[in-house]
């Protein structure tokens, strides 16, 4: 009888435990996790007064303009990449409040120098949780139900640049997006 009710116990125990670590796994596979390299990860799904928060804390200054009710913050941090002093760009992109998506940019140098400071970075990376970035390559790209990830080098006539981003996956969304896109091709 012992044995029956700890049983029990456990099963119903397990309908509670197991979909929360499901719930942390669905999570973490729509979050970047590039910190350990020097580059701040944010979570999609935050909210935007979280964001005002932090950035009084850290008196960072950004821009924020609304575009086809997308709220778009752009700000430059300084970071410490492999032990070099770089500059970052961010946008953040906001719907309603919630974080919807986001990306970045850092100039890593001219032609000659950037591929060898990038391999150095994807070396560094923890390839375990940023499952997606596999292999040698200069651009990588993975696409789920709910979201989408990047990362990679751009080289460019004057510059090469380290670039990554993730943001949901919603029909919505996307096409809101792409609205914004043309808006600022049509202005250039």
């Amino acid at each position: 009888m012992i044995n029956m009710l700890k049983k029990t116990i456990i099963i119903i125990i397990s309908f509670f435990y197991f979909p929360a670590i499901s719930q942390n796994v669905k999570q973490d596979s729509c979050q970047l996790f590039f910190k350990e390299i020097g580059i701040r990860d944010f979570v999609l799904g935050s909210n935007y007064k979280d964001f005002l928060k932090d950035s009084k804390a850290l008196k960072r200054k950004f821009k924020k303009e609304k575009i086809y009710g997308i709220d778009i913050v752009t700000f430059k941090e300084n970071i410490i990449l492999l032990k070099e002093r770089r500059k970052i760009m961010f946008n953040l992109k906001f719907k309603q409040n919630i974080l919807m998506a986001y990306d970045f940019e850092i100039n890593i140098g001219n032609f000659r120098t950037a591929p060898d400071f990038y391999n150095r970075i994807l070396k560094s990376l923890n390839k375990s949780k940023n499952y997606f970035i596999q292999g040698k390559s200069h651009s990588y790209m993975t696409v789920s139900e709910k979201c989408s990830k990047n990362f990679g080098l751009n080289t460019e006539k004057d510059a090469s640049f380290l670039y990554g981003g993730i943001s949901y996956e919603s029909p919505i969304w996307e096409q809101q997006f792409k609205d914004y896109i043309e808006e600022i091709e049509q202005k250039q």
